[in-house]
Formats: structure tokens, C-alpha cells, sequence
């Protein structure tokens, strides 16, 4: 499952990239933090090795046009990155290369972007130290998983990757709820502006990134869920409409004021396009919110 090292490579990719270009992404939504609720689940066998980045290749020079200049207009469509496996587990083998602070992050199910501040306490190369995990799951257990749905198929994996990090980082942790600066997400004044999804609709969310602004795509999406989607990342938002339907929206906004990333287009703001393209209103407010504390951990040992 590459599950965690793709997403690791889209939040590398979206910082490098050109926006004029354009990319688009798929996104899989977070929810609250995993708690084991028995023994955790291990892997039959595990590598944990230091990983560094190798450096790119020169790429090679463009070729000539028909006029003798050298074409330096980009080639092909815009970037396809489409991180997870919405399939589950379809293989017994686990790759994941990602700083230690992610891989703790991705084995409780943080939302990805809220690691800096769900992850707390610790040393410092927690976010500088990267690691290649390859493991395989045991074959009786692989079988059960199939039976199961993707959604428990990627939590038996997060179970068995927080077993790992305790036996081979020695991590020791604790959980505290902490009030930090957030959003509350409320109804705007003149109502709601939704489409309730249609029946059998699949729960999806997408994400277009190019200079004509930001739009999301929602299908069969509740708000509840929409709140925790890593597009939002940067401060908390709870949903407090009290709507608890599922709905098909589409929003389109330049900055996102909880990032602070700005499209070069002239779309309204993210609070903005959220008030007038769906009736919704981001509200400032203190928002309680579960942090993993670490108490102890260790680079990992030789294989």
C-alpha cells in the first residue's frame, strides 16, 4: 500500500509546482484519531531503513520546433496525483517512506496538514528524519481483511503501523484534548445553498489547483466529513449547521485564508466563495481538539 508515501510526494509536488499548469488531485478524507481497542495487529516481518532523497537527473533540453527555437511551452496534460487506495488493502505487502512525525500522524489518522499541530512534544528530527517501512501482513490475516470493508482495511494497517512505531521506535504516547484558535462552521444568514446527492452516489472529493483559481467538487459529501478534508488544512473547523445529509457542491475560491496559499486568479476568497457559493459561514472560534502526546521514542534499531 503506498498509501502514505503518495501523499508524502503530493504535498512536495503541489509546493514545486508551476499553478499556471495546473494539478489535479483526489482527495481522501481523515477522520478522528484511531484508538486501538484491543491488542494491536502486527506485521509477519518489517524493514525499517533511513531514507534520503536522491537527487533529480538534469532533465533533458526540450527539443527544437519546426522553426529552429527551442519550444518551451509545457507538454501534456497537468499532473494526475491521486494519493490512497480508495480499494483497500489489495496486496499484502505495506511501502511507506515518510519523516517520522507523518508516519505517526498517518498510523492514528490525523488529517494530513494537522500533523504540526496533533503531533506534539518529542525531538526534533521527528519531521527531518525520513524512513522506507516495507512489511508484509501475515497470510491468514490478509485473507480476513478481504471480508472486511476498505475503511477497516486501512485501519487493520494503521493498527499494525502503530504496533511497529512501539516496537521499533520504542514510542510511548498519551492523548490530551487541547483548545486551539479554529472555525466553527455555521449556516449563513439567508440559508444553506446545497444539492442533496443523489441516491448510490460513491462520497468524493476532488480538488483542481490552477491559475483560474481553486475549485473543490464535492459528491455525497456530508459537512461533517468536508470539514476534516486536508484541503481545509491549516486551523481546525468543526461543523456546528446541524445539517447531517450528504451533498453535491462545487466551490470555487483564490486564497485560502487558513493556508494562506493564493491562486493568481481573481476568485473570492475561500470565506468568501463558502458564504456565497454554498450559504455557509466560517465563524473564528476556539476549538477543542485531540493531540497525540509523545512521551518517549528512539531511532529505530539496525534490520
Amino acid at each position: 500500500m503506498d498509501r502514505k508515501m503518495a501523499l508524502a510526494e503530493l504535498a512536495l509536488f503541489v509546493i514545486a509546482a508551476p499553478t499556471a499548469f495546473g494539478i489535479a488531485r483526489t482527495i481522501f478524507i481523515h477522520g478522528q484519531i484511531l484508538h486501538a481497542s484491543g491488542a494491536l495487529p502486527s506485521f509477519e516481518i518489517a524493514t525499517v531503513k533511513p531514507w534520503k532523497p536522491q537527487p533529480a537527473p538534469p532533465p533533458p533540453p526540450p527539443p527544437p520546433s519546426e522553426d529552429g527555437a527551442t519550444d518551451m511551452r509545457p507538454k501534456g496534460p497537468p499532473a494526475k496525483i491521486a494519493p490512497g487506495n480508495p480499494g483497500g488493502q489489495t496486496t499484502d505487502r505495506v511501502r511507506t517512506i515518510l519523516p517520522v512525525q507523518l508516519l505517526i500522524a498517518f498510523a492514528y489518522n490525523v488529517p494530513f496538514g494537522f500533523e504540526n499541530m496533533r503531533v506534539v512534544g518529542g525531538p526534533d528530527w521527528l519531521a527531518s528524519d525520513q524512513y522506507e517501512i516495507q512489511a508484509k501482513i501475515e497470510d491468514s490475516l490478509f485473507a480476513a481483511m478481504q471480508k472486511m470493508s476498505p475503511a477497516q482495511q486501512r485501519e487493520q494497517v494503521d493498527l499494525m503501523e502503530q504496533s511497529l512505531l512501539a516496537d521499533r521506535f520504542k514510542l510511548k504516547v498519551h492523548f490530551e484534548t487541547r483548545e486551539i484558535s479554529g472555525y466553527t462552521l455555521v449556516i449563513a444568514k439567508n440559508g444553506p445553498k446545497l444539492t442533496p446527492a443523489k441516491e448510490g452516489e460513491a462520497s468524493r472529493l476532488s480538488l483542481q489547483d490552477g491559475a483560474g483559481g481553486n475549485q473543490m467538487i464535492a459528491t455525497a459529501t456530508t459537512l461533517d466529513r468536508w470539514v476534516h478534508s486536508p484541503f481545509l488544512s491549516g486551523r481546525p473547523v468543526v461543523d456546528s449547521t446541524g445539517l447531517t445529509g450528504a451533498y453535491d457542491f462545487t466551490l470555487t475560491w483564490g486564497l485560502n485564508e487558513l493556508t494562506g496559499r493564493q491562486s493568481t486568479s481573481d476568485a473570492p476568497s475561500l470565506f468568501t466563495a463558502i458564504q456565497e457559493q454554498l450559504g455557509l459561514k466560517m465563524a473564528p472560534a476556539k476549538v477543542p481538539v485531540e493531540v497525540i502526546v509523545i512521551d518517549h521514542i528512539e531511532r529505530p534499531t539496525d534490520n
